[in-house]
């Protein structure tokens, strides 16, 4: 299979999760029935916003290994099973809000179902109110389960406090790529270890003066993308302890930040399909096979993106499919032995994990495969050396092993932020108004 094709069918992978793809969902109606799922001890009900492949696909292999096992799914949102060169139709902000108030309810009730997919949750409320299984007191009590098969550093960063309350089947790497030829032409250094948005602005105003007015820092990059990823890098300084933080000068200097570099040129409103005209691009490291191929592009470098402070607190990554386990669940048990399924190594190889597994066995594995395609020259179309290569996969063992934060947010907390953003980016409010009135939203919506 040809880098173009694997790249395509790994964005496609991460689209599917996100979006969902599936019609083995059953009516989609969502919610649980008024007696929890489970009371037999062989039914597990999943609660998800849309159906999900992976998920699919576990539940499909599980049942051959243990047909006594009922597996009930209560997808919210309903959406046709995907034919090749079609796409289903996008969730929206809707559905997501949908789907967190439903969920929130039937746990509040003590309810709701035996496993939730997390992502777009509240998992900070829900942790608060005890409302989620500790993962780790299930792993210390299973004498069967290795924990050093996997990646400890991403369980570790995507704890609350000590304990693991939503479990990641994969992650992508964040990062930025920098085009080398623009980079040498405008004379760009870059210590990725140190650099802040600051930093990025000042090289985005250097580049215009070597190289063009009509260069700029990214092409479609746009303000309320960015403001989300202000947002996600610093979740933990803008809720702290289940407190708003955006009334601060934390916040009013990232919205100053965003503002300043859109109205002074170096970044842009405009789409644009010239990418030969921007220094940096998003370069998300969606897997092992894709993510060697972007290290080896030698029209490129890789970079960790920079951080509002400077301070480097390692690479930052996203998990888009996470689960979590009801306290309530009458079949924790049960539960946990399909979760742990997942995890695998058999269905951690599964091409539908989309991104870089959990299980570091399949990982090395992949890697393996993917020297294996550089050195022949199928992997880019371009012969590498097998010293080169392993090079660079220690470059990426390196990004993985030194992951720190992991790019998690409440969907909700993002949203009024960005609805309130344009007021000021549009010159309507001042930074301190909508400041105030991020504010006061968000604690009026962590209350709830």
């Amino acid at each position: 299979m040809n880098l173009k094709k694997r790249l395509v069918l790994a964005l496609l992978a991460m689209i599917v999760v996100l979006s969902g793809c599936s019609s083995n969902v059953g009516s989609g109606g969502g919610g649980s029935s008024e007696e929890h799922s489970g009371q037999d001890g062989k039914t597990i009900e999943i609660a998800m916003m849309s159906a999900n492949p992976y998920l699919d696909e576990a539940i499909k292999q599980y049942k051959k290994i243990r047909p006594d096992v009922h597996i009930e799914i209560k997808a919210y949102k309903a959406t046709p099973q995907i034919e090749e060169n079609t796409s289903s139709e996008p969730l929206t902000k809707a559905d997501v809000e949908k789907y967190v108030q439903t969920v929130s309810t039937q746990l509040m009730s003590g309810k709701g179902a035996d496993i939730i997919v997390m992502n777009e949750l509240p998992k900070d409320k829900y942790v608060a109110k005890n409302m989620l299984v500790n993962f780790y007191d299930l792993m210390d009590q299973d004498s069967d389960f290795d924990r050093n098969q996997y990646y400890q550093n991403i369980f570790k960063s995507s704890q609350n406090g000590d304990g693991l309350y939503a479990m990641p089947f994969s992650f992508v790497l964040d990062a930025f790529s920098g085009n080398k030829d623009l980079l040498e032409q405008a004379n760009i250094e870059i210590n990725d270890r140190t650099w802040t948005w600051d930093d990025l602005k000042g090289a985005l105003k250097q580049l215009k003066e070597k190289a063009g007015e009509d260069y700029v820092g990214f092409v479609n990059l746009f303000p309320v993308q960015l403001l989300s990823e202000y947002i996600e890098a610093n979740y933990d300084k803008l809720i702290d302890q289940g407190q708003a933080n955006f009334d601060s000068d934390l916040f009013r200097g990232m919205m100053k930040q965003i503002k300043s570099m859109y109205d002074e040129g170096v970044l842009s409103t405009e789409f644009s399909s010239d990418y030969s005209k921007s220094l940096f691009n998003n370069a998300n490291l969606l897997d092992p096979i894709t993510g060697l191929a972007q290290v080896l592009d030698p029209k490129v470098n890789i970079y960790q993106k920079p951080t509002v402070n400077g301070q480097y607190s390692g690479t930052p990554f996203k998990s888009y499919f996470t689960l979590g386990m009801n306290s309530k669940s009458k079949v924790q048990e049960e539960a946990w032995n399909f979760i742990k399924f997942m995890l695998s190594e058999e269905m951690q190889s599964s091409p539908m994990v989309g991104g870089f597994a959990m299980h570091k066995g399949v990982v090395e594995k992949q890697l393996k495969d993917a020297k294996k395609q550089a050195v022949e020259g199928t992997l880019t179309g371009q012969k590498f050396d097998a010293n080169t290569v392993e090079s660079k996969i220690q470059e990426l063992h390196k990004l993985i092993d030194g992951t720190g934060k992991n790019l998690s947010s409440d969907f909700k907390v993002v949203s009024i932020a960005v609805e309130e953003f344009d007021s000021y980016m549009s010159g309507q409010k001042s930074v301190e108004d909508v400041s105030k009135l991020i504010q006061n939203r968000v604690n009026t919506y962590i209350n709830e």
